[in-house]
């Protein structure tokens, strides 16, 4: 009974180093850690990938978690998890920047400009979060982010390191991808939308008694959604080129 109390001990120990890594993934990677998925639902998984995962991970260090070089080595898990997770998180916004910007333009997102505080996320901006996640699965990006994790461990094992401030540099200009991703995604939308409005400009010269507010709107909208409609066919090599990215750069950081 001793042993097998002991054994089961160390096997809980060895789960809960692997879910701080597996965890702080959980925490900002897309899909995982969207808002509308409820936190029970991530402890579950995060404890799931962590029980997967554990062969992968290895023996865990022998530190003591209460003691200085632990609390250090915890704090590198879950920073290497939340790296991680942010590098998958920029790739995938640019989606939700571009929806922003192109409502913006339509005019879907008077609520947010009239009432901030309750008009939250623009409607084509919460439509392309839902396409970039589909698209995600469809490509098995999942899979590909588990097959990751899997590799960073061997590849910076369990209370060896984490990221060094260089590393951490690279992610921060990786942000400059996610705005570059969103004008790719967003430009063509933008552009014909632009010409509608400098078209309302003109035939508001033309005719100044013309209410465009209860005419040019209507038109707009109409026109910004047959607009996303035959663009939206040519975005998804411009999602797969953002996660591919920033799957090359997570495995250049961690060295696997």
């Amino acid at each position: 009974m001793i042993a097998t109390t002991a054994q089961l001990a160390d096997g809980l120990f060895a789960i809960l180093w692997t879910c701080l890594r597996v965890g702080g993934v959980v925490m900002l990677a897309p899909l995982l850690g969207a808002m509308y998925v409820p936190r029970r639902l991530r402890l579950a998984m995060a404890l799931v990938l962590s029980l997967a995962l554990l062969p992968s991970a290895g023996p865990p260090p022998a530190l003591d978690p209460l003691s200085g070089a632990g609390l250090v080595a915890i704090t590198q898990e879950l920073i290497v998890g939340l790296a991680i997770g942010f590098v998958l998180r920029l790739a995938t916004e640019s989606a939700l920047l571009a929806g922003q910007r192109i409502s913006t333009g339509m005019g879907l997102s008077f609520a947010t400009v009239v009432d901030p505080q309750n008009g939250g996320m623009p409607l084509l901006g919460r439509f392309y979060i839902v396409v970039a996640s589909l698209l995600l699965l469809a490509t098995n990006a999942h899979l590909s982010l588990i097959a990751l994790l899997a590799q960073s461990f061997a590849a910076v094992p369990l209370g060896t390191g984490g990221i060094d401030a260089s590393d951490a540099r690279v992610i921060a200009d990786f942000g400059a991808a996610m705005f570059a991703g969103a004008l790719q995604l967003a430009l063509p939308s933008v552009i014909a939308i632009l010409m509608v409005n400098v078209a309302f400009g003109v035939i508001s010269r033309a005719a100044p008694t013309l209410n465009l507010f209860a005419v040019g709107f209507p038109i707009t909208i109409m026109l910004g959604l047959l607009i996303l409609v035959l663009s939206i066919r040519t975005q998804g090599p411009v999602w797969q080129a953002q996660m591919g990215d920033a799957f090359e750069l997570l495995a250049r950081i961690l060295g696997s």
